[in-house]
């Protein structure tokens, strides 16, 4: 193999593939890439047999060929390298490079030794706006639990209709709930389904931050290619291919309030400046209390240490229904806030043991559920 490249397109290809790769003392190849020609360009592949990534740069092909080699070691080598053209060669199971003046070679292994990363057996496809996918799984991806103890919620659940997109994520103390209304005028040209079936899925969390990080700034239009048992995020010259949990899904339908004894609406930004300004005050269990005080129209915010201090807030708001002292994680109740993009919100409480839902004012697409922290 020969070939010559730009050093920025492969740093930029070389680090997204190596996030795939983990440490494997026992399959030492999972911890190598696997370095082809591809039909005119260079192909890089890593996997960890969870999650495959390949990805193809544009390069000026000499002489067709192939190797694995040590994934760390070639990133953090390119990573270092000025900003140029780079030459890179196979003879003797040895990778050869060179840029400017520095030259190097890696040792490496026949490109055989590499597992086959799955192919799609596609049954299903969801075409849709890479800006749209990511503001949608970004939404609710911080609210999957980060523990595996519970594959199925350490996810993001996608339920898939024809007319409707639902993206689902808990961790048992609180849910987010983000749906793309495919006939909205916003949405009706930039999604695109071709099966006329519902589909319901589990995509693992760490899927699903590496399709975000993959995603970046990108505004492009991508397939989404599904089977029984794995997902295929198609971005054209990169491909990440990921197995689908099995199992089901809680039934989180059945924990969504159908009413409320308290409603308020209130500013986001002086919500959200006040759990911040209260969160400097809370203990190791990280608890706020907020009090809605319909006589007054006002919120209030306080927390409590015995060790620092204490904070109270007042934010103006309307308040319908009966008044209401509830105790929540301040952590999770920012990170509610942080995913509506409305200037105004809704909180709706149904007493101060049982779960609030945080919304916007202007649309329905987003909710948030979240448990209180309930009192001795």
């Amino acid at each position: 193999m020969n070939i010559t490249c730009l050093k920025e397109n492969l740093k930029e290809n070389l680090d997204n593939a190596l996030r795939i790769v983990k440490y494997n003392s026992t399959l030492p190849i999972l911890n190598n890439f696997l370095i082809a020609t591809d039909k005119g360009r260079l192909k890089i592949s890593s996997t960890d047999l969870e999650i495959g990534f390949i990805s193809w740069v544009s390069s000026k092909i000499s002489k067709e060929g192939s190797i694995t080699v040590p994934a760390q070691l070639l990133s953090q080598f390119v990573n270092n390298l000025p900003n140029k053209n780079i030459n890179i060669e196979v003879k003797d199971k040895k990778l050869y490079l060179s840029c400017d003046n520095i030259k190097a070679f890696i040792n490496g292994l026949s490109a055989e030794d590499f597992p086959i990363i799955p192919k799609i057996k596609n049954t299903f496809s969801l075409n849709i706006n890479s800006k749209i996918l990511k503001e949608a799984l970004g939404s609710v991806v911080n609210s999957a639990a980060l523990s595996d103890a519970r594959p199925e919620i350490s996810s993001v659940y996608f339920v898939i209709e024809p007319d409707q997109v639902k993206f689902v994520s808990t961790d048992s103390f609180r849910l987010a709930h983000k749906t793309l209304f495919l006939k909205s005028e916003e949405l009706k040209d930039k999604i695109k389904i071709d099966y006329a079936n519902s589909r319901n899925i589990i995509i693992p969390l760490r899927t699903a931050n590496e399709i975000l990080r993959i995603l970046g700034d990108k505004n492009i239009n991508i397939s989404i290619d599904m089977d029984q048992n794995q997902i295929l995020f198609n971005l054209t010259d990169t491909h990440l291919i990921s197995r689908l949990i099995e199992g089901h899904y809680p039934d989180y339908e059945a924990i969504i309030p159908k009413s409320f004894e308290t409603i308020c609406r209130a500013s986001r930004n002086d919500l959200e400046e006040a759990i911040k300004l209260a969160g400097c005050f809370s203990s190791k269990l990280n608890e706020i209390t907020l009090k809605a005080n319909g006589a007054e129209s006002r919120l209030e915010v306080f927390s409590n240490n015995n060790e620092v201090g204490n904070h109270e807030a007042k934010i103006s708001s309307e308040i319908k229904g009966k008044d209401v002292n509830i105790t929540f994680n301040w952590r999770y109740f920012l990170d509610g806030l942080k995913n509506i993009k409305s200037d105004d919100i809704i909180l709706e409480f149904n007493g101060d043991q049982k779960p609030a839902v945080i919304r916007p004012v202007e649309n329905n697409d987003f909710f948030y559920i979240l448990m209180p922290i309930r009192n001795a």
